[in-house]
Formats: structure tokens, C-alpha cells, sequence
């Protein structure tokens, strides 16, 4: 069995450059309000791996840390501001995010991903402008509660 291609992204500027090696975690969408004010969009797809499976490129001393809780950091651009990473590096955050992964913007990335979108989480927090018409699960925050 062959391995998997790496995906790779990159910063809007391309200051950073980052590579991912598959299979990857998951990939969904969420609707929470640090993801939707973070990025300024409705919702953020996000994937990830395993620390061990992931690897700056290039640029890694571009990247500046942004502490939103005691247990999360989220990692941008120095020179662009690009949303790029998601990352908890303490356990005890209500959502469990993994502390071995790095969570990484999805939209980032170049190529195609290893598996489609999956669910949308957090849903309950979404924008009351958007409602979603696919038929994918819609999750109570990154937990096992359907919405629908």
C-alpha cells in the first residue's frame, strides 16, 4: 500500500508554508463565534493530524501565537494576518480538542484533501443570516449531540 501524497498549504502572502501528511482526522465545519470572528466568515472548515505528521516548510518563526483561552492557541501569519492554525496545548478546554494535533484552516491547503466535508459542528452558534442546505449532520459543539 503506497503513502498518501502530503497536502500542502500556505499563508496569503506565502510567508508560511506547511505540509500535512494524510490520512487526516476529520473535517468539518464550524460555526462557533471564535472561529466566525477569527476568520470573518460564517463558518471555518478545519482538518488535522497528528503533531508528528505535520511540519512547517517554510516560515515557522512567522507564525505568532494568539492565546483565546488557558488551553488554546491559534496560529497567523506575521505578515498577512492568515488564520492558519488551531492548536490546544493543555487539556481542560469544554470541547476536548486533542492536545497531539494541530488543527489547520482547510482552505489553506492546495490540492485535494483526502475526504470531504463531513458535519457541520457548533452549529448552534452559527449566524442567524446563513442556514445551511446540505444534508450533512449539524452537531451541539464538537460533542456527539445531533441537532439534525
Amino acid at each position: 500500500m503506497s503513502t498518501p501524497e502530503p497536502l500542502t498549504g500556505r499563508c496569503l502572502c506565502g510567508a508560511i508554508e506547511l505540509q500535512m501528511q494524510p490520512p487526516t482526522d476529520f473535517l468539518g465545519l464550524c460555526h462557533c463565534r471564535s472561529c466566525r470572528v477569527s476568520h470573518g466568515a460564517p463558518f471555518v472548515a478545519w482538518t488535522s493530524v497528528p503533531l508528528e505528521r505535520f511540519a512547517f516548510l517554510r516560515g515557522e518563526e512567522r507564525v505568532r501565537w494568539y492565546r483565546s483561552s488557558p488551553c488554546i492557541r491559534w496560529g497567523f501569519c506575521d505578515q498577512c494576518g492568515s488564520r492558519l492554525l488551531y492548536r490546544a496545548d493543555e487539556a481542560g478546554h469544554p470541547e476536548s480538542p486533542q492536545v497531539d494535533r494541530m488543527y489547520v484552516a482547510a482552505a489553506c491547503l492546495e490540492g485535494t484533501l483526502d475526504r470531504t466535508v463531513e458535519a457541520h459542528v457548533s452549529y448552534e452558534e452559527r449566524v442567524a443570516w446563513y442556514t445551511c442546505g446540505d444534508a450533512l449532520p449539524k452537531y451541539r459543539g464538537k460533542g456527539p449531540d445531533r441537532l439534525a
